[in-house]
């Protein structure tokens, strides 16, 4: 860079002149010079589109264009459509159709379809396409975002999602348990620990009730749910609801937002808290004191609320209850579509992310990272970093090297440079190959499901089917690298909302280099962090820190969707170490796009060989499924080990494997009534850091199931819904194959059809909500390209809270899931990971998305069932027996590729091949 130099231009109408160096790049000019976080910094190579802004009206990645090359434009930012107050009808339009998630993508979507509006008023659908193909969203909006363009462009619409009461049915729990009234039941989950009404909720002066949940908003809608939870029990508008972030100085510990619980479980503990509060205001008492196991909601029928306190309900619960059964309040009722109270400033071009988070005097930091997990840093040149203009301090402890600046860019030219000077002992990572061979190895750790007698006897009898299944590692690939913003200071700061103490000019100057003299020793550190679990991560932070967790304090601000364990944590313990390094100034730190590729953990490959028997009648008889998997989960609890900083160290901990648990049998144990069943998972240790991605092994799990039944059903002689009801007691899951077939337009068939449609159904985790799907899909026998033209899904959540909300993630769950069976795999070999952006990691386009039909069955008097990752294991199923249907071959690896597919037809035996339709 040659220096800074005054650049003259106008932004959202205000002529402006910017002095910087002019080949820095516009997103960092318009976000830290002139405050305009409403730009979001994603990929920064161009690929992803999040920082989209229009220059002279045309659409531009403001990560591909230099300062200098934006002189004498015009740029309009997302502030410059409209604001939080007075959305611009655009922002608005998207507004409606609640089209996100996470939201961090949206902004550059909604300045494409601003530069499309103005060019075409009416595009059609060629058009609509064209300009969002460049753009990509990794929560699985798109479908809704279609929605908004083309509701812009003047089509109508039907709704999004269809919700329904199911006829008067006696349900009982499938899981046939009888329960404790809620008198004798303790207190569930997190309220142990924080047992008072007061850890929970509080009035605030203006009127307002300030909830107090643990739980992160990760662009499931969490708060917005919470939030009407409390309104209906407190019989006041959701408005008057206050949602608090979760942070260690501020809300109660509720671990990991994980698992799909944060309803079920964060709502269950927040709606006790408000009856109890309730309660005490009856009595004329402050809304003070302890939590009774009695204090259940208002909005679960009183059988259920066994289950609600940390048991199951005894007896049944008419599936059609009385809408009385609820709790209302005037627009906080439970199960009305109230708009997320999150995504205004999201949309809207307002600080709203880690990402945003601007302290006065911030700093950046960015790291130099080793090209393969256990290469060994032999030299680098320090001093050249060091007298770069603009760098405050370098760290550099082993193979742990992190620049501090005074400014994005010139952290990241610190890097570059140190990247010149580094010297490498290379450590091979693998051999090439399939990624799924990984988990071919020796002294497993076995974990036991279900062995019951008999399985190896019934598999002799009948007849015998045999398959096998097999995923690829796969990446969350989130659509900005995890970034955190720590402070290191002799007193803990007060919080700070997502953009505090932005300006023009806020921050040093350049060129002050490195400060002179011995760095203070801080003794406290505060964390602002889009982690999961903010309490976990402290008391990781503190074991690798060597300190009293006492002294840490860590909020979680939102940012991009995350799915799992992704590189938040790590961003985390970077910004922690570099804020060290310089006392007194907030440090932002941000992984680069490769680095996030290459060093977050992955879900793991696994492979499936299931075996059955089925008798002359076509029931199954005996059931084997043997899993082999990596590790899914490795997330910081406090060990001071399962951070990336703590490896890179001199000295520092290996990187551990933690195999074994839950996650990789997760969802293993059908649905189904089989009568002998042995079902075990085998950990093994592979070469690539993994962790929990998306509802875990259910994925994988449910894939080669729902996969396996359909050739069960064909080996029976039987339709594939037939066959699964035939095997299926539970009421609830009948319901939702039921619902989803009929609605579907289902055909009765053996066998491929040529049609090109396929089912799945299950309920994530065994406990969770079901979903049953229907895909409609075509394979292009000329380039085995694969096309799903539509998804009928359907779903039970129990009591619906709010039904957009639900319909959103259920959506999301299942484009997220067609991407991930379609597209995805990391690559990886003997130099490391080869799968580093979005070009070499492809995920469903636009121009891919199939027409949703989402049906909600509503279960008032029933507690809620976690669904943020119900649907996203029944997607590859359901599509790969649309494919077999589609044109006879049945694909047993994911993902779905051409290429793969041609393979398989390759290597289909003569039998195999007689199902070949032409």
């Amino acid at each position: 860079m040659s220096g800074p130099e005054p650049t003259a231009f106008v932004v959202n109408d205000t002529p402006t002149v910017v002095d910087a160096d002019r080949e820095t790049p516009l997103v960092y000019v318009l976000r830290h010079d002139l405050a305009l976080y409403g730009v979001r910094p994603g990929c920064a190579v161009g690929e992803c589109g999040a920082c989209v802004v229009l220059v002279d009206g045309r659409p531009e990645r403001s990560c591909q264009l230099s300062l200098g090359a934006a002189e004498g434009t015009r740029i309009t930012t997302p502030e410059g459509l409209g604001t939080p107050d007075e959305p611009h009808e655009i922002q608005q339009a998207f507004l409606d159709e609640q089209a996100a998630q996470c939201g961090y993508c949206l902004n550059g979507i909604i300045m494409s379809t601003a530069g499309l509006l103005a060019r075409e008023p009416s595009p059609d659908e060629a058009a609509i396409q064209e300009a969002l193909e460049g753009h990509l969203c990794r929560c699985g909006t798109h479908h809704r975002i279609l929605r908004a363009v083309r509701k812009l462009a003047g089509q109508t619409l039907p709704p999004c999602a269809a919700v329904v009461r199911p006829d008067s049915t006696l349900l009982t729990d499938p899981r046939g348990l009888a329960a404790a009234g809620p008198a004798d039941v303790d207190l569930p989950g997190a309220l142990r620990g924080a047992p008072n009404v007061e850890d929970w909720l509080r009035p605030l002066p203006d009127g307002r009730i300030e909830a107090r949940s643990g739980r992160a908003e990760l662009g499931q809608g969490v708060r917005t749910a919470l939030a009407q939870v409390v309104a209906a029990e407190l019989d006041v508008p959701v408005d008057r609801i206050v949602v608090r972030q979760a942070a260690t100085d501020a809300t109660p510990d509720e671990g990991y937002t994980a698992g799909s619980a944060s309803l079920e479980q964060g709502g269950t503990a927040l709606a006790m808290a408000a009856a109890a509060f309730r309660r005490l205001r009856a009595e004329g008492c402050p809304p003070l004191g302890p939590i009774r196991p009695d204090d259940c909601p208002r909005w679960t029928s009183p059988s259920a609320a066994g289950e609600s306190a940390g048991g199951v309900p005894s007896g049944g619960v008419p599936a059609g209850a009385a809408p009385a059964s609820r709790a209302t309040a005037p627009g906080g009722a439970v199960g009305q579509p109230v708009h997320r109270i999150d995504l205004t400033a999201k949309l809207t071009g307002a600080p709203a992310y880690v990402h945003d988070l601007a302290l006065p005097g911030l700093l950046h930091a960015r790291a130099l990272l080793p090209p393969t997990y256990e290469a060994a840093l032999t030299s680098v040149d320090v001093h050249a970093a060091q007298t770069m203009p603009g760098v405050r301090a370098v760290v550099h402890d082993g193979r742990l090297v992190v620049v501090v600046a005074d400014r994005e860019e010139q952290a990241v030219a610190g890097v570059r440079r140190l990247a010149r000077s580094a010297r490498w002992e290379p450590a091979p990572l693998v051999d090439g190959g399939d990624a799924s061979e990984d988990t071919r190895q020796a002294q497993p750790v076995r974990q036991s499901v279900v062995e019951e007698p008999g399985v190896t006897e019934a598999l002799a009898t009948g007849r015998q089917v045999h398959a096998s299944y097999a995923k690829p590692h796969e990446a969350h690939a989130s659509i900005a690298p995890s970034a955190a913003v720590a402070l290191a200071a002799v007193e803990p700061v007060p919080g700070a909302e997502p953009g505090a103490g932005v300006g023009p000019g806020a921050g040093v100057g350049p060129g002050a280099g490195v400060e002179p003299g011995p760095v203070p020793e801080p003794v406290a550190l505060t964390v602002w962090t889009h982690s999961q679990g903010v309490y976990p991560l402290r008391r990781e932070l503190a074991a690798l820190l060597g300190v009293d967790a006492d002294t840490l304090t860590v909020r979680h601000v939102d940012g991009p969707g995350c799915y799992g364990h992704n590189g938040a944590d790590d961003a985390a313990g970077f910004a922690a170490l570099a804020a060290r390094a310089v006392p007194g100034r907030p440090v932002r730190f941000q992984f680069s796009v490769r680095d996030e590729f290459t060093w977050e953990p992955y879900g793991p490959a696994m492979q499936a060989d299931l075996d059955a028997s089925i008798d002359t009648s076509g029931r199954i008889t005996g059931w084997r499924h043997h899993i082999r998997t990596g590790a899914h989960t490795s997330r910081p609890h406090g060990t001071g080990d399962r951070l990336m900083v703590a490896w890179l160290r001199a000295g520092g901990p290996a990187r551990p494997w933690a195999g074994g648990g839950e996650g990789g049998v997760r969802s293993a144990l059908p649905a189904y009534d089989i009568p002998a069943r042995e079902i075990v998972g085998d950990y093994v240790k592979g070469p690539l850091r993994t962790s929990a991605l998306r509802s875990l092994g259910a994925y994988f799990n449910t894939f080669a199931i729902e996969s396996f039944m359909d050739e069960l059903a064909e080996a029976a002689g039987k339709d594939p819904v037939e066959f699964r009801l035939a095997h299926l007691s539970d009421p609830r899951a009948r319901a939702v194959l039921e619902t989803a077939a009929e609605r579907a337009g289902w055909q009765t068939r053996t066998g491929p059809s040529g049609r090109g449609q396929g089912v799945a159904v299950a309920r994530y985790k065994g406990s969770k909500a079901y979903a049953a799907l229907v895909v409609d899909a075509g394979v292009d026998t000329t380039t085995a390209a694969v096309t799903v033209h539509r998804v009928v899904a359907a779903c039970d959540a129990g009591v619906i809270v709010n039904p957009d909300g639900l319909a959103n993630q259920i959506e999301g769950g299942i484009v997220q899931g067609l991407s991930r069976a379609l597209h995805e795999e990391v690559r990886h070999g003997t130099d490391g990971i080869e799968s580093v952006d979005w070009t070499s990691y492809p995920i469903l386009p636009f121009s891919g998305v199939p027409t949703l039909d989402l049906v909600l069955l509503d279960r008032p008097g029933l507690p809620p069932l976690g669904a943020g990752e119900a649907s996203t294991p029944v997607a590859p199923a359901a599509l790969a027996n649309a494919v077999d249907d589609a044109v006879g071959i049945r694909m047993r690896t994911l993902p779905i590729t051409p290429d793969r597919l041609r393979a398989r037809l390759e290597e289909l035996t003569d039998d195999e091949l007689a199902r070949v339709l032409a």
